[in-house]
């Protein structure tokens, strides 16, 4: 008695209302319930309807489209109407199933998935801009435009030398390139560095012989992405221009604020982590 017979969704994946239009524009009573619309005969329910003319044509077979799928409803006359979440046992809402249903849709299973990597050094915030990056699903312009994205160009908008994938956009433009320079020279690592995503998120790339020394240093590279992504949406959407010399010390900054506040067991001095961050490789 509590349920809409026409306007909430309890049978089908919609209402019965939008889904048997031209049979619920003759319903006279289009607020009924679902047990104004089921009569008792001895053991069986049968439907009723309150039309403004017989169905006929089209309508008659929705009608008895209808009355077939309800043949098949049981309806519990003692009990009122209540919601069931349909993937736990016990018909009971939990967050813990919803999450596990939600990392079976869209997270990889088997021998070819990617680790879901944690560093609790830095906010969520930037764990997941690594996962989007590691899954190429940063919006970048070579992935709208495989979307159906109408664009003017697909080329990177830093520095127009190539077309704008994840990998150019964080590592290979001229720009990105040299900031991963910058930072690689502050923590005084020496070669060319990052290239693509397994270089710089994919494990702990540092000269460290410590677990804790490793996060750091993968705080420090995941943070530089962060914000090298971060500051191509400025460029993009604002027009805000982001020089090399500006971008080391925002790294520096901005790692330095979220490492030294996240790590507990040792303490981050920051004349050292400006000058000397080599002393946090074996902390």
């Amino acid at each position: 008695m509590n349920t809409s017979f026409w306007c909430d969704t309890w049978l089908t994946v919609g209402p019965l209302k939008d889904i048997y239009c031209r049979l619920f524009r003759l319903e006279i009573n289009k607020q009924a319930t679902v047990g104004d619309r089921f009569e008792c005969d001895g053991s069986k329910y049968t439907v009723s309807g309150q039309w403004s003319r017989a169905p006929s044509g089209r309508t008659l077979g929705e009608y008895n489209e209808l009355c077939r799928l309800l043949s098949a409803v049981s309806i519990n006359s003692d009990k009122r109407d209540y919601w069931e979440w349909s993937i736990s046992r016990n018909g009971r809402f939990a967050t813990s199933v919803l999450t596990c249903k939600i990392n079976e849709c869209i997270l990889e299973d088997g021998p070819n998935a990617m680790e879901t990597l944690r560093n609790n050094l830095v906010p969520k915030k930037v764990e997941v801009f690594v996962w989007r990056a590691k899954k190429r699903r940063l919006s970048v312009l070579a992935e709208l435009d495989k979307r159906g994205t109408d664009l003017h160009s697909v080329r990177c908008p830093i520095c127009d030398a190539d077309i704008e994938t994840v990998d150019h956009s964080l590592f290979l433009c001229k720009q990105a390139f040299d900031i991963w320079g910058k930072v690689r020279e502050w923590w005084g690592l020496g070669g060319i560095g990052n290239t693509n995503i397994g270089d710089a998120f994919c494990g702990y790339s540092s000269r460290s012989k410590s677990d804790l020394g490793a996060k750091i240093w993968q705080g420090v590279e995941w943070t530089c992405g962060y914000l090298i992504w971060k500051n191509r949406n400025q460029k993009v959407f604002k027009n805000k221009v982001w020089n090399v010399p500006v971008a080391l010390n925002e790294i520096q900054v901005k790692s330095y604020e979220w490492i030294a506040r996240r790590c507990k067991s040792k303490t981050i001095d920051w004349h050292n982590w400006l000058h000397n961050p080599q002393v946090f490789e074996n902390i």
